[in-house]
């Protein structure tokens, strides 16, 4: 039976317009993450022409944001029988396989989108990730002539040579692998908008204070927010706490961004959201707790009482989750500054964090993030957690004893095994989650001391280093 045959399809009950129309519309709301409204309007066109490629690709995207990875990977097999010269979706298809843990899967079919097309440098980098080329490979030397002859996309670029910076780095040339992955980021646009991010602690420091509201009403999940930098460590503690038999993930959900995103069409000139969040009712508390969390579950059932969101940088705005969630709970991640600003440094983010593309932007936001954190968890005692890295994969029970104790959940023996855990990892760490707990990523800046001076530097050097210290530690014993 075919996997269309599989699929519940509505009936048809409207003349269906034209194409490019109902494209510009689902396009709209896939690009809004309204999977749910999508979803009914690509399955009433599977109905009028089942195989179109276009409608079936994005009916594999809204299956997999809503949870149901395995239609997902049908629809993409499905594509790559029908239409098995086009390069991308084998591209697709192996992505999806390694965020559900199929990586065998994924370098399979990673290694059939190259044959298709061998300058798809997306699958080509996605691939040296899972199975590293050696240095003289014919993959590599693809990738320096791609590279040489300069008529690579932006894009293209970056992925060329943060994957040649990879490859030297496997073989131990730091050097030049620093050269390589600082061209990746150069290769890249975008903004750091600093002012704007100063402005907003600001405000936060003068004006937040936390909520003495109602707690949730009875039905709704208690939240756990998993937040801190990118690279500290944050999909290790989400995949810890969802092994747990009561808690569920939504992963690197934008519930929150969009919810502060709404707040902050509604203020007046000069108004921030903290003294505009001060002036709601009860009533108007609530709108903005269900659209929340209508945004956050994607209007699907839930099934756990406790939902871990992992978004790292929801850090700036834990605030608002706390003013509309009084029953919250916030983990921060505390993690080497030197390692996450060469993590962020080294790492090809597909989208965002445009602040990773110079060493002194790296060493702004980890400044403006530390000082919202120490605002946030001197003003939200008990609530929020102060996590270390170090002392998480360094003495694992002991600390994921305490987060639970934090959160409120009783011990389970599953959480000291993330990795065993069928949760799909959809980020730059679905690799080492796989791994397990280890301490495989301390100190490896130590490799590259040289080479991160400027950030260090920029940082404030060794007192800054050492007052940062003294906050991990603080931290470990917490």
């Amino acid at each position: 039976m075919s996997i269309m045959q599989n699929i519940q399809l509505p009936n048809v009950s409207e003349t269906a317009s034209s194409g490019m129309e109902r494209f510009a519309k689902i396009d709209e709301l896939i690009a809004e993450r309204e999977f749910p409204l999508a979803l009914p309007i690509l399955l009433k066109m599977l109905q009028i022409e089942a195989k179109c490629v276009d409608t079936l690709n994005r009916a594999a995207i809204c299956y997999f944001e809503l949870g149901d990875s395995a239609t997902a990977l049908a629809l993409l097999q499905f594509i790559t029988e029908n239409w098995p010269k086009k390069s991308i979706y084998w591209g697709k298809l192996a992505e999806m396989r390694q965020f559900t843990g199929d990586i065998d899967g994924a370098i399979a079919n990673y290694k059939q989108a190259i044959k298709v097309d061998p300058n798809n440098v997306l699958a080509i980098f996605k691939l040296n990730h899972l199975e590293p080329f050696k240095r003289e490979s014919k993959q590599v030397s693809r990738l320096r002539k791609l590279d040489k002859a300069g008529k690579l996309t932006q894009r293209g670029q970056a992925l060329v040579s943060s994957t040649l910076g990879q490859i030297e780095a496997k073989n131990g040339r730091h050097r030049a692998a620093f050269r390589h992955f600082a061209r990746s980021k150069s290769a890249k646009t975008g903004e750091f908008p600093l002012e704007d991010l100063n402005n907003q602690i600001d405000a936060q420091i003068t004006d937040f204070q936390p909520s003495n509201g109602k707690p949730v009403t009875e039905g709704e999940p208690r939240m756990i927010f998993v937040c801190g930098l990118p690279r500290s460590g944050t999909t290790l503690v989400e995949n810890i706490l969802s092994s747990h038999a009561d808690v569920g993930s939504i992963g690197e959900s934008f519930a929150l961004s969009q919810t502060v995103t709404a707040i902050g069409k509604r203020l007046t000139p000069g108004q921030n959201r903290w003294q505009w969040l001060k002036s709601r009712t009860d009533e108007e508390i609530s709108i903005l707790r269900e659209y929340f969390h209508r945004v956050a579950l994607k209007g699907l059932p839930n099934e756990h009482g406790v939902i871990v969101d992992k978004m790292p940088l929801n850090c700036l705005d834990i605030g608002v989750a706390q003013m509309l969630l009084p029953d919250a709970k916030f983990i921060f991640m505390v993690r080497h500054p030197l390692d996450v600003g060469l993590s962020n440094f080294i790492t090809n983010f597909q989208d965002g964090n445009a602040f990773s593309q110079k060493l002194s932007w790296i060493a702004q936001m980890t400044h403006e993030v530390y000082r919202s954190a120490d605002d946030y968890s001197a003003k939200l005692a008990g609530t929020m957690r102060m996590q270390s890295f170090r002392a998480l994969v360094e003495n694992p029970e002991e600390q994921i004893r305490r987060m639970l104790d934090h959160t409120g959940l009783p011990w389970q023996d599953a959480c000291m095994h993330p990795e065993r855990g069928e949760a799909v990892v959809r980020t730059a760490s679905s690799l080492q989650i796989r791994k397990g707990i280890n301490s495989k990523g301390l100190g490896k800046w130590k490799t590259y001391e040289d080479q991160l001076q400027p950030l260090l530097a920029a940082l404030g050097g060794q007192e800054w280093l050492s007052h940062w210290q003294t906050i991990d530690e603080a931290a470990a014993f917490s």
